[in-house]
């Protein structure tokens, strides 16, 4: 379930979650152009701790909503950082239906980010869902591929970096593929509803 396929992995390093910290600061640095995040899991569990994940499990939405409006602040010095550097900064989401739990609670999020000027798109693909994994393309130089695990639920443990050529322009393809041949999702407020 969501896991990259051995010709992704074939000849990239192995991280733990430092090491793909790590990597992607390292990235993020060497990037002049293009920032993209493919979103496929449908379940994650945030880090311990997150406190806005808790209060929508615990049914309080505007607690919840609150929180992650803290949260998106704190990343406005990224935001800041990718207008002045002049970078595409895209988020691509992959939606199945029904929302899980998890993206009912994101779509606040996303709505919070989105009208913070974080550029965000939704996509139903063709193909089931799950045949899609999560990673992160920086240019055409650096690819991280999460690892989320086997369950349901995806909680990251690392993943892997990649600087190969063709897993890179293979990665690329798969992202344009899911923005030109997946049904668009918009707009964001029905979504959230």
């Amino acid at each position: 379930m969501h896991q990259p396929p051995e010709w992704v992995l074939d000849g990239s390093e192995r991280l733990d979650l430092k090491g793909f910290l790590e990597g992607f600061a390292e990235a993020w640095e060497r990037t002049m152009r293009r920032f993209l995040k493919v979103e496929a899991w449908q379940s994650y569990r945030e880090m311990d701790g997150v406190r806005s994940q808790e209060a929508f499990e615990a049914g309080d939405t505007a607690l919840a909503r609150r929180l992650l409006e803290k949260e998106a602040m704190g990343d406005q010095p990224l935001r800041n950082e990718v207008r002045v550097r002049g970078l595409e900064f895209t988020r691509v989401r992959l939606l199945s239906y029904p929302l899980t739990g998890y993206l009912r609670y994101e779509m606040i999020n996303y709505e919070v980010r989105s009208r913070l000027g974080e550029h965000i798109e939704f996509f139903a693909p063709s193909s089931p869902v799950e045949s899609y994994f999560d990673f992160l393309l920086f240019d055409s130089h650096t690819a991280l591929i999460h690892d989320y695990g086997s369950g349901p639920v995806g909680h990251q443990t690392g993943g892997w970096l990649t600087r190969h050529p063709r897993t890179l322009h293979g990665l690329a393809d798969i992202a344009a593929d899911l923005r030109t041949g997946s049904r668009q999702i918009w707009p964001l407020r029905t979504l959230s509803s």
